[in-house]
């Protein structure tokens, strides 16, 4: 595709885009100008960088944004920050698409009477908004309502002062999935209502009762990060290895990488877990509190839990015998009922743990999140009439509140309601003001996730609408309020400015606040270790029994947060609906996975539709029978379902969040087959391309400890076999992916279409098998009982020495270069797909259109990358671009590339750091120690061709199935 720009119209913009109020040294606004006048912070074809946050979650990891002639082109994970540690998760590189969103609301629009939106400017939007919060005020206290996700320190601030100016205490800090029961159980057993911090690298069995910490779950880069310290072997030494346990209704990532799944009835985590604790309190010879703990969990014995639970007492037995004789052991809840919470804190506090695998931090605070009865008590209110103004801010109640609140009634009863965001979503739909404010990119801001870590905000680029801080609207209403006087800061820079002015006061730094407010500009944010706080069991946290979820004794469905579309905030970025979640491999569309079983027993077959009804709602979505999900239990994604939401949202699937009761993520319900079809989509075929050879592989533990390498292939063909000369190379590319340490999160995919250029074709296109994905998570279900349920790997190009693409094509497109990388001449490609063909891999795309980039979507380009045009081949390069840039560098300083200097996308966004890349001509490189480091695992992928790839596989290491 070519930019649909003038020569003139690419200058006006990139001077426009040029003045990017961001960094250290602002540049102020200014007329728009022609680019022969450069600005002073921008070189043309050299990239800036600058620290940010991420929003996609409430992890806190932080950002750097790569900026080119003022638009950020790719988002990389903030070494600096702890939580992402460098890496950045897939729903955070693809905040890229949300900020260049062609459905974002580009100016402030006011509802007619005949329910269109119209524009109208800031000042009127903003005059119109204080006109009716004067006349909300003047009828009496708490009239006025303010909604949004819970915010970091500046913008609470300002929600607070805000909210209280105008005479109101009605300030709901609102979350979808919130943490309601962990706060809760915390309260109960340590009189703490924070949430601790965990640590899996610290722990040699973690036993996870429905937390999916590498999915969803609180901080999955992180726990990505610490999980592969605490699974990957040191070269044969297995000894560390750690034991993952899932107990939980449905197999995701976490059961897919862990030792064993226990699969419960749905809502039955809290009795296996107690069961689990009553077991293990029976097996320790002392620990805190023992004595009161097996009083406490004499009526939880595993036998009677059985029947509630779904798991076998055998099976309760074997895993609490790890637990209780673990060097460290972490049991982790990730449930919505306070029982399993509790059950975890004791399982962690009886092994003596609480300290070690799980710390509660000095200094921190229950945070402002509402807990569910402080929601229906605002929806109460405002379906009584008491709320004449309601402003909603980064949050979508209307979508993700259970229908039993009914908030749509609740919503349509308040005179006026103010919607900030981005993209209109369904609140966005009921709301009488739309107000568009800036992306997270575009802004200041800042969020303490945990004590010690303070991540900063700042504007990356310039706003690509006409858009204000929401901070600034805040600022602006509030100067008119009764008690709101005046302001003391006259925009969100100045408020976060003060935040950071009190922080430095209250640290007695010694370097002046300038020098401060440089440094942690630079650095996105303040990082320092905070002391473990000491805390002890409340002796009341045992005086009651715990009131355990009853499954029902049908059908019942459970939802869990999508890998990538989350809570369904992430539906309208379009790289997040392409890419496959990594267990089922479906795209685009909301499923129902039933159990084969079940599925037999419902008369359902793959995509046959099923119309699904609880107590609270009715949805339909196609049925995926998989092995994945406990009998008798239907597990469906949420995110999809979307009425409004952009292009990219609107009208695809079901919306689960219809089906739930409050407080609970699963219910009883009713299954019926209504007759239709929709085929669900996967790029991954049923063919299988490697007849049957195998290509994710897999070590017993007891094999590894021994340094016996398994025949991993057959035997090589007898010399000579070369058909052709041996390559001379400069450098010699290689890579080496750990698949003990990926696990499948799919962060390296999506890293590659942001860095890559790789067009998004759509739910039509890739079910005509035209996707374009360069790098692709491959599922395997292998056949030894004794092996792992499931195999993840990441497929790319091999940069094959002896290549099979290259002596097909007729026109020499595909050829070898003298640094190892099998490169695609494009403008040569006449597309006659015969190196596709010839590719054992599959991993060559054909471009079959143009690609498309709404605007303003094209501006996330990278301008170091050729856009393609239909009818070529493409493919992974090891993204020759950043090797160019660092070789370009090398040279003009007079010296060699160092190792490591060069990080394919992949790579620098993998949490687990599960990819290593480097010149393999360098005796040195890291790539070749890692291979050296764990060479009985070492193995390439259908070595038997001969096609001498350039990338080694590390193999996944288990602990056989077979009891014992």
């Amino acid at each position: 595709m070519t930019l649909d720009l003038s020569r003139r119209s690419m200058l006006k913009m990139m001077g426009v885009l040029g003045a990017a109020a961001a960094g250290c040294g602002e540049v102020p606004g200014r007329e728009i100008m022609p680019y022969v006048v450069p600005d002073e912070n921008v070189v043309p074809g050299m990239p800036s960088f600058f620290a940010g946050l991420c929003t996609e979650c409430e992890a806190g990891c932080g950002v750097i944004a790569r900026v080119r002639e003022g638009r950020a082109i790719k988002l990389e994970g903030n070494p600096s920050n702890p939580i992402g540690g460098g890496a950045l998760c897939a729903r955070g590189q693809a905040a890229l698409q949300g900020l260049y969103n062609p459905d974002r609301l580009p100016e402030p629009r006011a509802r007619q009477s005949d329910g269109r939106a119209t524009p109208i400017g800031w000042e009127a939007a903003l005059d119109t908004l204080r006109r009716r919060l004067a006349a909300a005020a003047s009828a009496g206290a708490d009239r006025v309502a303010f909604v949004s996700a819970p915010a970091g320190p500046t913008l609470e601030r300002l929600a607070e002062r805000w909210i209280r100016s105008w005479g109101s205490g009605r300030r709901l800090a609102y979350r979808a999935l919130d943490e309601s029961a962990a706060r809760a159980a915390g309260a109960r057993c340590f009189g703490r209502r924070d949430l601790p911090v965990h640590r899996l690298d610290a722990a040699t069995c973690v036993v996870s009762f429905g937390a999916d910490f590498l999915e969803t779950w609180r901080s999955p880069v992180e726990y990505g990060r610490q999980y592969a310290a605490f699974r990957v072997p040191r070269g044969t030494d297995t000894s560390r290895v750690g034991r993952l346990v899932y107990v939980g209704s449905r197999f995701g990532l976490t059961a897919a990488n862990g030792d064993e799944w226990l699969s419960t009835r749905a809502g039955g985590e809290a009795a296996a877990a107690l069961a689990i604790l009553h077991a293990v309190a029976r097996q320790l010879a002392d620990g805190p509190d023992l004595a009161a703990v097996r009083r406490f969990t004499a009526p939880y014995v595993p036998e009677a839990m059985a029947a509630v639970s779904g798991v076998s007492p055998d099976d309760v037995a074997r895993v609490a015998a790890w637990f209780a004789g673990a060097d460290g052991a972490l049991a982790l809840a990730g449930t919505d009922d306070e029982a399993t919470h509790v059950a975890a804190h004791l399982l962690n506090h009886v092994t003596g743990n609480v300290g070690r695998t799980v710390r509660f931090l000095e200094g921190d605070a229950d945070g402002p999140e509402a807990t569910l009865e402080e929601t229906a008590a605002l929806l109460d209110a405002m379906r009584g009439g008491a709320v004449d103004v309601c402003v909603v801010a980064g949050a979508n109640p209307l979508f993700t509140l259970p229908a039993e609140l009914r908030a749509a009634e609740a919503f349509g009863r308040v005179p006026f309601v103010v919607w900030c965001g981005q993209v209109p979503d369904e609140t966005a739909a009921a709301a009488h003001l739309l107000l568009p404010v800036d992306h997270a990119l575009e802004t200041w801001g800042d969020a303490m996730p945990r004590p010690g870590v303070i991540v900063l905000g700042q504007p990356v680029m310039q706003p690509v609408y006409a858009t204000l801080p929401l901070g600034d609207v805040l600022l602006a209403t509030a100067r008119d309020a009764p008690t709101g006087g005046e302001q003391p800061w006259d925009g969100m820079r100045a408020a976060v400015e003060a935040t950071w002015r009190d922080l430095h006061a209250r640290r007695n730094e010694r370097a002046p606040f300038d020098a401060f407010w440089e440094r942690v500009r630079r650095e996105g944010g303040l990082f320092e270790d905070v002391p473990v706080a000491r805390v002890t069991l409340r002796p009341d946290a045992l005086a009651a029994p715990l009131a355990v979820p009853s499954p029902p004794d049908g059908l019942a469905v459970m939802v869990f947060p999508h890998l990538l579309l989350g809570d369904g905030r992430g539906a309208d970025e379009p790289w997040l609906q392409e890419v496959p979640e990594p267990i089922s491999q479906l795209v685009w569309d909301t499923w129902v996975a039933v159990h084969p079983e079940t599925a037999k027993t419902l008369g359902v077959a793959r995509d046959d539709v099923l119309e699904l009804r609880s107590p609270h709602g009715t949805i339909a979505a196609p049925a995926l029978p998989t092995p994945h999900v406990r009998p008798g239990v239907l597990a469906v994604p949420l995110g999809q379902g979307h009425t409004a939401y952009g292009r990219y949202a609107e009208h695809r699937g079901a919306n689960a969040w219809r089906l739930l009761p409050r407080g609970r993520r699963w219910t009883e319900v009713e299954a019926r087959r209504t007759g239709e079809r929709r085929a669900l989509v996967s790029p991954q075929s049923g063919l299988d391309v490697t007849l049957g050879r195998p290509l994710a592989l897999a070590i017993d533990l007891a094999e590894l400890a021994r340094g016996e390498k398994p025949e991993w292939v057959e035997p090589p063909p007898p010399e000579p076999y070369e058909l052709r000369p041996r390559h001379e190379y400069v450098h010699r590319w290689g890579m080496t992916i750990d698949l003990a340490a990926c696990t499948g999160c799919s962060a390296c995919v999506v890293a590659c279409y942001a860095e890559n250029n790789v067009p998004v074709v759509g739910r039509e296109n890739v079910a005509r098998g035209q996707w374009m994905a360069w790098l692709r998570i491959e599922r395997f279900v292998p056949t030894s009982p004794a092996a792992p349920p499931l195999h993840l790997l990441p497929m790319l190009c091999q940069q094959c020495d002896h290549a099979p693409c290259e002596p097909v094509c007729p026109v020499y497109a595909s050829v070898h270069s003298d640094e190892g990388i099998n490169a695609q001449v494009y403008n040569r490609c006449i597309g006659t797909r015969y190196c596709n063909n010839n590719c054992p891999y599959k991993v060559r795309r054909f471009n079959w259109f143009a690609p498309e980039w709404p605007a303003p979507l094209h501006l996330q380009l990278n301008p170091d990358v050729t856009v393609r045009g239909a009818g070529v081949m493409e493919k992974c390069t090891f993204c020759i671009q950043r090797i160019r840039f660092a070789e370009e560098n090398a040279r003009e300083e007079g010296r060699p590339v160092r190792d490591g200097e060069v990080q394919t996308a992949c790579q620098q966004a993998c949490p687990a750091q599960a990819i290593t890349f480097g010149d393999m001509k360098d005796d040195g490189a890291a790539v070749l120690r890692r291979r050296r480091d764990h060479g009985v695992r070492t193995y390439r992928a259908l070595e038997d061709l001969n096609t001498k790839p350039a990338i080694v596989y590390l193999a996944e290491v288990y602990r056989s199935r077979e009891r014992g």
